[in-house]
């Protein structure tokens, strides 16, 4: 990232001086730790190991504490920590970056609020979200930065269920990355296309898709950590398909990496319940709802982990409907339509002998009108 535009120094003293720092020595410090900054932003934009850039960013840090902070090193401590989703105090440290905003260079300005946008959606503001990427995106022309604007636009869309100019967004930000050898984030903007296949429908095209990425990524040297949604997804969608025979089989076409990171995960125990379940193996369902609720911390599942196991124990339908009809609630929260596509069906399974044709009819429809 550049470095800073011509600003009133008495200005930039008094704001140092607020901030404990010493403005001349800072100021002479400020070249090399431009360089520095802008070789750790381009190494996170091509996605090095993180064990690198964390390396970077503590060696940068370590220095601040004898050289003084610059807007550049807490622009970077932004970036960083925000897609690594790491404890920080955000919103100091956007306050901060907010008072020295006229002393940014034009590339700097549109990395803050890009970054100021990515915080909004993980805060759960969409529409600010957006607004904030859509501005910054008018800041600076550098192709590699507005890839990665449009892939942020991308994975916010298909959050929100708009997956139309999800498509149209990751679709820009494949081309851009590719146009600059960006080859990791281009696969990761496919994982992103796959999940729209995924929560669209589109269960063939989602799985060829995710079975290519996942090679990709194993070709790339990527761990565990990043396969993980590939291979998830991919047993979701045994689910999905009803192919319940087909789940371990895949689970164990996986690097042993992953499958031990799984196993740490209340995912794996989700999806192992309800296939238990439907393969009559209620000894390994019950162990899986347990394994689950050890684990889970999602609000949303845990209904689902609660209808299983009242099934076990031999439940009214009344009884499994009522927590069937909280999960959809819940769920309407979110974007997901996969995971409503699942309860409805369950619903209608429930609703069959009711003769209530009213109520069949209306879970029909609502499984007819998720979106395709």
């Amino acid at each position: 990232m550049g470095g800073m535009e011509s600003s009133n120094p008495v200005t930039m003293e008094s704001i140092f001086e607020a901030l404990d720092l010493n403005y001349h020595q800072t100021m002479d410090y400020l070249p090399s730790c431009i360089n520095k900054v802008h070789k750790l932003y381009h190494d996170i934009l091509y996605r090095k190991p993180k064990e690198d850039l964390i390396s970077q960013l503590e060696a940068l840090n370590e220095e601040s504490h004898k050289m003084g902070l610059t807007t550049p090193l807490l622009l970077i401590n932004l970036v960083f920590n925000l897609l690594w989703q790491q404890p920080c105090e955000y919103d100091i440290l956007i306050t901060i970056l907010s008072k020295v905003d006229d002393t940014m260079s034009l590339m700097q300005r549109q990395v803050f609020k890009q970054y100021q946008g990515f915080y909004q959606f993980l805060k759960g503001d969409f529409d600010d979200a957006i607004q904030k990427l859509e501005e910054a995106e008018t800041f600076y022309m550098d192709a590699s930065n507005l890839a990665m604007i449009s892939y942020q636009k991308g994975v916010i869309y298909a959050k929100h269920g708009d997956f139309l100019e999800a498509f149209e967004s990751l679709g820009e930000a494949k081309r851009l990355f590719e146009q600059h050898h960006n080859y990791i984030r281009s696969a990761f903007c496919s994982v992103c296309i796959a999940n729209i296949h995924l929560m669209t429908g589109k269960y063939h095209k989602s799985r060829i898709l995710y079975e290519e990425m996942l090679e990709v990524y194993h070709n790339f040297g990527l761990g565990p950590e990043d396969k993980l949604i590939i291979c998830n997804n991919l047993l979701y969608l045994c689910i999905l398909m009803e192919e319940y025979d087909n789940f371990l089989p895949t689970f164990e076409s996986f690097d042993e990496d992953v499958r031990q990171l799984m196993e740490k995960c209340s995912q794996y125990f989700y999806y192992q319940m309800m296939v238990a379940y439907h393969k009559d193996d209620m000894a390994l369902c019950k162990k899986a709802i347990n394994q689950f609720e050890a684990l889970n911390q999602d609000p949303v599942h845990k209904y689902m982990a609660k209808y299983y196991r009242l099934k076990i124990d031999g439940a009214e339908s009344e009884e499994l409907i009522k927590v069937l009809d909280h999960n959809l609630k819940a769920i309407e929260k979110t974007s997901f339509p996969a995971s409503n596509r699942v309860v409805l069906k369950l619903m209608l399974k429930e609703h069959q002998h009711s003769n209530d044709y009213e109520t069949l009819y209306k879970y029909a429809l609502k499984l007819c009108e998720i979106k395709m």
